[in-house]
């Protein structure tokens, strides 16, 4: 559980970030652009990770390992 905690740790880390942050406020915000594959694959294995830890976490619960 905690390989799969530190593996989406990093996958969210190492994402590029998203947000257009105080641009947003100047109007210089680019909104369309496109997704690198590095990005979609981040993005698709944080998913993974994510939900994997979710019923790796309810599996300890429910079952008192």
């Amino acid at each position: 559980m905690a390989l799969v905690a530190i593996g989406d740790i990093l996958a969210i880390l190492f994402m590029e970030p998203k947000g257009s942050g105080l641009g947003a406020i100047s109007g210089s915000a680019t909104v369309f652009h496109s997704r690198k594959p590095k990005d979609a694959l981040l993005d698709r294995l944080a998913v993974v990770l994510s939900i994997a830890f979710v019923v790796l976490s309810l599996a300890l619960v429910v079952f008192k390992f």
